[in-house]
């Protein structure tokens, strides 16, 4: 992983409920002095979100590498039901918690805007329907701040 200049981050859609429910389970867990599953899933989401912050694009995978580094954020490009060639899928699993999904854009080379989150209860590419509010959303902030590509 290279680690360069630090991307800044936007909120739109619903990451920051995400991340309210996130943080107010956790805090649950913390007054009940039993720190479990969503302590557990803060944690890595707060971790992933750094590494994000200063490289949001997906790791080139080396087929002679067989282990899998913990902790580091599973990042796709989005290319299909879709028309942005600058979307990415960030996921990780949360056991009990669900299949997490947030959907951005890296907006004109130095911004990562979160647009979009949805838990995966499906296998496979993401479904058009889950992509759908993270376009909206994406064009709704791109009316104050344009896409240069």
């Amino acid at each position: 992983m290279s680690i360069g200049k630090e991307f800044e981050l936007i909120y739109e859609g619903n990451v920051i409920d995400y991340e309210e429910r996130l943080i107010r389970n956790a805090e649950q867990e913390l007054l009940q002095d039993k720190p479990g599953k969503w302590c557990k899933v803060a944690n890595q989401y707060t971790r992933q979100l750094t590494i994000i912050s200063y490289n949001p694009y997906p790791e080139e995978e080396d087929p002679l590498d067989n282990d899998d580094v913990e902790g580091l954020p599973s990042i796709k490009h989005i290319y299909m039901n879709t028309e942005y060639p600058n979307f990415y899928r960030w996921g990780f699993q949360g056991g009990r918690t669900g299949n997490h999904r947030i959907i951005y854009a890296i907006h004109n080379y130095y911004r990562v805007i979160m647009l979009h989150y949805f838990d995966k209860h499906y296998n496979g590419s993401i479904k058009r329907d889950n992509i759908i509010p993270a376009e909206v959303n994406y064009e709704n902030y791109c009316k104050d701040d344009p896409n240069l590509y």
